[in-house]
């Protein structure tokens, strides 16, 4: 699923453009020590072992870049702090055709219009400053190997408390049905506590962007939060809904969830038969290899704040580029069962909060740049697929409207596992 930019991938396999080997790297945190893993053959899951003080979500290096205009002193929303900031876009905006101008303004959120001929492309940028909020989780992405056909660990990591995003994406790629729950560990003496924030869940399927839009829908809905205590020194099923997906030969079982932990544990992502006892069999686990395009790790600040700059808006269409490294960074990390330094291509389990409302209401679209794109967009209280309609748009001369855009609006934008990166994300100006 992760971005690959070369050769055409595998089915379960989303590829961002070629322009990410030109990704602009905004920070590059230490490497985080082995987390009472053991690589190759060896248990990762023992409740014994030490892990290692080096945590992902300690505080992390600088990340801003500097600002292209030092003089504006470019500043982020409340709750938040600066990571990078655009303040010089030139050029005017791009004068659209009238027939796009008028269907992109009556479109629902979801529907898929012509852009009439329109080089979305060219527009010039958005100025807008780029933002960490105080509350962005870390990412523990499980994605690697992404077709797993024997019994072992994915991926694991002991984590403190505090806020995390565990991402979960792997298909079967064995002949019998298989699982791929999560299972956690209290290694201290006092019970600990999991409080599930979000969850994303889809039924297995081989129609693996259809899957991606659908967790994500899920994962954007409201819900009442769920607790789980783990007691000390024993395992549990993080979520027995998730250890309930049993997917077929080459069927996908995709999850993510927001959770907030009161105490260490150690969170595993394991790889098991569909009639097994996750949370008894994983002590006895080896940690599976890696395969060569997809990764697994642990993530800081997996959510970003990306707000308008400007109070100037004259008419015509500007972009903010997605998904290439100009703006949202690469996520830098570690693989904690190895301490090996991981870039996660394509920024997959990144939540974009994106406060582009100026004066004056503008209509908003995206527009894919690299191939077939899907995703999910949470606005004004509803959720929305895009595209609405079929899996995903594959053309770079349609647009997926996103609705209008006002100065109040904040849209939380996802893309689905399986799609093509870059993006291009525009506002129109009547």
């Amino acid at each position: 699923m992760c971005a690959s930019t070369e050769g055409p991938e595998g089915p379960a396999r989303g590829r961002a453009a070629k322009a990410v080997l030109a990704l602009l790297l905004f920070f590059a945190p230490p490497l985080l020590a082995c987390s009472g893993s053991e690589t190759g053959g060896g248990r990762v899951d023992d409740a014994g072992s030490s892990d290692a003080a080096a945590r992902a979500d300690a505080p992390a290096p600088a990340r801003d870049a500097a600002p292209d205009d030092a003089d504006a002193g470019p500043s982020c929303p409340a709750g938040s702090t600066l990571r990078s900031a655009r303040t010089s876009c030139t050029g005017a905006p791009l004068v659209p055709p009238p027939a796009f101008a008028s269907s992109i303004a009556a479109a629902q959120p979801g529907e898929i219009v012509s852009m009439a001929g329109m080089k979305e492309s060219s527009a010039p940028c958005l100025p807008v400053v780029v933002c960490t909020p105080d509350d962005a989780p870390a990412l523990i992405f499980s994605d690697s190997p992404e077709l797993p056909s024997a019994d072992g660990v994915l991926y694991a990591d002991t984590i403190p408390k505090g806020r995390y995003r565990l991402y979960v994406y792997h298909a079967n790629g064995g002949a019998l049905p298989r699982k791929f729950p999560i299972v956690v560990l209290d290694q201290g003496a006092s019970p600990a506590k999991i409080t599930i924030l979000r969850r994303g869940l889809a039924a297995p399927s081989k129609q693996y962007v259809s899957v991606g839009k659908t967790v994500l829908l899920d994962w954007l809905g409201d819900r009442a939060p769920i607790e789980i205590v783990v007691p000390p020194g024993e395992r549990v099923l993080l979520d027995p809904a998730l250890d309930a997906l049993h997917a077929e030969k080459d069927e996908l079982v995709h999850a993510i969830y927001d959770v907030v932990v009161d105490a260490t544990v150690k969170v595993s992502f394991v790889s098991v038969p569909a009639t097994a006892d996750a949370a008894t069999v994983t002590a006895g686990l080896s940690l599976l290899a890696r395969d060569p395009d997809h990764q697994r790790g642990t993530f800081p600040a997996a959510d970003v704040l990306i707000a308008a700059t400007d109070d100037a808006q004259a008419p015509g269409v500007r972009r903010l580029r997605l998904g290439d490294g100009s703006i949202d960074a690469t996520l830098e990390g570690v693989d904690a069962t190895t301490g090996e330094a991981q870039k996660l291509l394509g920024n997959y389990g990144m939540q974009y909060r994106l406060a582009l409302g100026r004066p004056k209401t503008a209509h908003a679209g995206v527009s894919p740049r690299g191939g077939a794109w899907g995703g999910a967009v949470r606005a004004g209280g509803s959720s929305t697929a895009l595209p609405a309609a079929v899996q995903a748009l594959e053309t770079t001369t349609d647009a997926i409207a996103l609705g209008a855009i006002d100065a109040k609006a904040e849209l939380r934008l996802l893309t689905a596992g399986g799609s093509n990166l870059p993006v291009d994300l525009f506002l129109l100006t009547p």
